[in-house]
């Protein structure tokens, strides 16, 4: 497997020194304003506010961060730690409903090429995907990926890929995200690394790491929290990388409940220092059987050109 120098470095610098990936997501924007609305009307500044003191207090833990591009990146650049790769987020907050279907949006049209002038390590782009919608919208979904895919390539950055599927039940889900798998590793799409919801016990049957990867082109894939309790996705966690993930891309499952000190910093401050470093490392235990990158079908013979 050939890669560029850049995509190259941005493995490197978003995986630990095994290889794995234990990353950490703070580019909620709707779900998080729903979050504060508990305890407050929330602004903008609260925002940049919770996301600095997140990496403030856990950025030196996680192998990187991913941060979004419209609250609080130029100011928060400084709170991340040295040693802790950076992920930009693609997409609006959210979707846009068309004719049954979801569609996904770019914050801007050119916000690859300014990823790579900013310096980040690597992009990361959510989609909405179901085989269920017409074929109009599954078509602008493939579309974007495709676009985003193209101008990583030529920006010679790491592209991410972020699929949630809807319009199943919770017993085809697993089913759902394996068929969106399969259809985004083509080469076409110039995806390097998969965030995808999570397997869990009872759809593991049958499921193997071959199988997976089959489906995936040999690329690695990591897994999703979706806010779930800490002990809940250790187990989840475990399962995942007995099937062959290469680590967590988690975010609320790690400092949800932070925010009720939205308006006492200090308290925030100790919470995440405690029980979000306690958090980290629960995962972090959870993850030793990962599969490194370089250990993937993908990237096993990698060559750098």
């Amino acid at each position: 497997m050939k890669i560029t120098p850049g995509k190259y470095m941005g493995l490197k610098r978003i995986s630990t020194s095994t290889g794995c990936f234990q990353m950490m997501a703070l580019d909620q924007r709707n779900s998080l304003k729903r979050m504060l609305k508990k305890f407050k009307e929330p602004r903008g500044e609260d925002l940049i506010a919770v996301k600095r003191s997140i990496l403030k207090n856990l950025s030196e833990y996680v192998s990187a961060v991913l941060v979004d591009p419209e609250y609080g990146l130029f100011e928060n650049l400084k709170y991340i730690h040295r040693n802790s790769g950076v992920i930009l987020s693609l997409e609006k907050s959210g979707y846009v409903e068309k004719k049954g279907g979801r569609i996904s949006q770019v914050v801007e049209d050119d916000i690859v090429r300014k990823a790579k002038k900013w310096g980040v390590d690597a992009v990361k782009l959510l989609i909405y995907w179901s085989d269920n919608v017409s074929e109009e919208v599954k078509d602008h979904q493939r579309d974007l990926v495709k676009k985003m895919g193209e101008m990583a390539l030529e920006s010679d950055i790491l592209y991410i890929l972020e699929i949630l599927t809807y319009g199943v039940s919770e017993s085809e889900k697993t089913k759902a995200v394996l068929s969106a798998l399969k259809e985004f590793s083509r080469d076409d799409y110039h995806v390097d690394l998969f965030k995808v919801e999570p397997v869990v016990r009872e759809e593991s049957h049958g499921l193997s790491r071959d199988y997976i990867f089959d489906v995936t082109g040999g690329k690695p894939w990591v897994i999703l929290s979706g806010g779930m309790d800490v002990e809940t996705f250790k187990k989840i966690v475990e399962l995942n990388c007995e099937l062959g993930a290469s680590g967590v891309l988690a975010g609320r499952v790690i400092w949800k409940d932070s925010v009720r000190y939205v308006d006492d910093p200090d308290r925030m401050d100790l919470f995440l220092k405690t029980t979000g470093v306690r958090n980290v490392e629960i995962i972090r235990r959870a993850m030793s059987l990962a599969l490194p990158y370089h250990q993937t079908p993908y990237y096993k013979d990698i060559m750098i050109s």
